[in-house]
């Protein structure tokens, strides 16, 4: 996992104790599971929320989806499995593996399970569990109170400060950006090395999360036709300061893949209620598809009470997925997936799981069939405010997925390398999740065309979690031997963390239809569905050529994929404004962009 657990980090996101645990189950119940010790203490909210001291709700009627995830046996050698499935010359590249070979890989201890059934048992809440499908896991429905009691936690009503944000981007949800947590919770020490992550608890989840979007602009509909004129332009299609698909399939060279292609699946992932708009996606085609594929459009598949209504205000995040993704890929089916997950504060409703584990989990239960070849996703969150134990886990289904097939793409972030550019007390560069997960491919953003640069705003770092992977040892290390200009602030960041982004792709001022006019749309949210698309190009062309697909990418992307990929040699990510001095990194060699004819998209 590279799992590298960086002891500032791990103080200001937990407070834990740690003791010599009994392992025994011949105790009786009552003695067994007497004495508990708290697993995760948080000194405050994750910054941007606060409490809500006002909000009243009934925990006796409210109820919480708990998930109490068991410690599962073998992982490091799944790990070492799976970066040989994704590494090109080795024996086993491209022998993707089953959900149930996984699962007999890495599946906890029968006494785990059995434990804590024992402690429900002795809680009384064994009739509100529940074994997960895969094993892995016990789901507790319960009522606040009663979880309250399980966990000796308290249970309270936070409050994102940063809603304006959302209402910009149209993701505001009707009853508000309000989620229940608590700030630690404890658990019987004879579950120590048995559970290792209950949620949802101290992770606020994706109400703290963002779309990588950094900017929306309405575009003017009458000066567009003479911006995106043809006349003197660098890249055929590139005119102007509007990114359209058009100038992306000629700056990227997919615009001589004209076979049809109508194999495979494009995933979308989507969260915050956010929903794309069938109309504006047929408004969009008619002007800018750059293939026969006007009539194309996309399937909604929900998870975890999503929603996908085909009118009201749709989100700027999701038609631009949807947009771009569905004009690069031909005709190969498109599916959004719409994830829910934000519970309401009264009445009896259910506070759900965070919905990442959701998603991740749904996916992973699906027959191989039905699995999407790609996935988008354009959310992220700060590192710092992710508890280990979540991202750990979270990090390990992104693996799973790798080794089943599957390429995921994940957004950098709009920060740079922070805005606060604090962790408690401590100055330092902010790293964001799950960009920082070494199981995931993660797209930075670029700006121009004559050359290509990085943007300014495009999120890249270091983790301070997870350990830097092996393929990325030569690149990181000649970028840290040769690179001055992060030498005066090389105390802000973990050198020694995994480095993102891996790749890199346009992100500025894409046109977009939203509700019937045009907007201008910046951010990584841009880059991640463009580079997405076209990884599933090549997914396709492998599929129809009797392969695999490609899976986990990063083994390649840094090996073999490099003569379809261009050096990004100027620019800078900035950040951290007023709180350190010349924070940021120049563009550095382990972020690419790609050149789709050299990497054989054209089939």
């Amino acid at each position: 996992m590279y799992l590298l657990r960086a002891l500032p980090v791990l103080c200001a996101l937990t407070s834990s104790v740690s003791y010599a645990f009994p392992t025994s189950v011949s105790a009786p119940a009552a003695d067994k599971f007497a004495k508990s010790s708290v697993v995760e203490r948080l000194t405050g909210p994750p910054e941007g929320w606060v409490k809500d001291d006002a909000a009243r709700f009934d925990k006796d009627a409210a109820v919480v989806k708990l998930r109490i995830h068991l410690v599962q046996q073998g992982m490091d050698r799944f790990h070492d499995m799976a970066m040989k499935i994704a590494t090109p010359g080795h024996e086993l590249y491209g022998q993707h593996l089953s959900q149930q070979v996984i699962d007999a890989m890495i599946a906890p201890k029968d006494e785990s399970k059995e434990l804590v059934m024992q402690w429900l048992e002795n809680a009384n809440m064994a009739k509100h569990a529940t074994i997960s499908e895969r094993g892995d896991s016990v789901i507790v429905e319960a009522s606040v109170k009663q979880v309250e009691e399980l966990l000796s936690a308290k249970y309270t009503a936070f409050d994102d400060m940063e809603s304006v944000h959302d209402l910009i981007l149209a993701v505001k949800p009707s009853n508000g950006d309000s989620v229940v947590r608590t700030l630690k919770y404890a658990l019987p020490d004879v579950l120590k090395g048995h559970v290792d992550m209950v949620q949802p608890t101290t992770f606020f989840g994706l109400r703290a999360m963002r779309s990588t979007i950094s900017s929306v602009v309405h575009l003017d509909e009458n000066r567009l036709s003479t911006d995106l004129a043809p006349g003197t332009e660098a890249v055929t299609g590139c005119t102007g300061s509007t990114i359209t698909p058009k100038c992306l399939s000629n700056l990227y060279n997919f615009a001589s893949a004209t076979a049809a292609k109508s194999t495979g699946l494009m995933g979308i992932a989507g969260f915050l209620e956010q929903h794309p708009s069938p109309s504006d996606l047929q408004t969009f085609l008619k002007g800018y598809a750059v293939y026969n594929n006007v009539g194309q459009t996309y399937t909604c598949t929900l998870i975890n009470g999503g929603t996908c209504p085909t009118t009201g205000t749709p989100g700027i995040e999701a038609n631009l997925d949807v947009q771009y993704a569905r004009a690069i890929t031909k005709s190969i089916p498109n599916v959004f997936y719409s994830v829910g997950g934000r519970p309401p504060l009264v009445g009896g409703g259910t506070n759900t799981n965070e919905p990442y584990l959701e998603f991740l989990n749904y996916l992973l239960g699906l027959p191989a069939a039905s699995l999407p070849n790609t996935i988008s996703i354009s959310y992220g969150d700060d590192e710092s405010t992710v508890p280990l134990s979540y991202a750990d886990n979270v990090c390990n289904l992104f693996s799973q997925l790798g080794a089943k097939g599957v390429s995921v793409l994940v957004a950098s972030g709009d920060n740079g390398v922070g805005t606060t550019c604090k962790t408690g007390t401590a100055k330092t560069f902010t790293t964001s999740f799950p960009a920082s997960c070494p199981w995931v491919t993660v797209v930075g953003g670029t700006t121009g065309n004559s050359p290509e640069g990085a943007w300014s705003g495009s999120g890249g770092g270091f983790s301070s979690v997870f350990g830097r992977p092996s393929y990325q040892n030569t690149a990181v290390s000649s970028w840290l031997t040769n690179d001055k200009t992060h030498v005066g602030v090389s105390s802000y960041f973990n050198s020694s963390g995994r480095a993102y982004p891996d790749v890199a792709a346009q992100s500025t001022n894409f046109l977009i239809y939203a509700s019937g006019s045009a907007e201008g749309v910046s951010g990584t949210s841009a880059a991640t569905p463009t580079f997405a698309s076209v990884v599933q190009l090549l997914n396709t062309d492998r599929i129809l050529a009797g392969k695999t697909g490609l899976g986990f990418l990063n083994p390649w992307l840094y090996s073999t994929a490099t003569s379809g990929l261009t050096d990004i040699k100027t620019g800078k990510n900035t950040g951290c404004s007023g709180v350190i001095s010349g924070a940021g990194f120049s563009a550095v060699s382990v972020s690419f962009v790609l050149d789709c004819y050299a990497m054989l998209c054209y089939g």
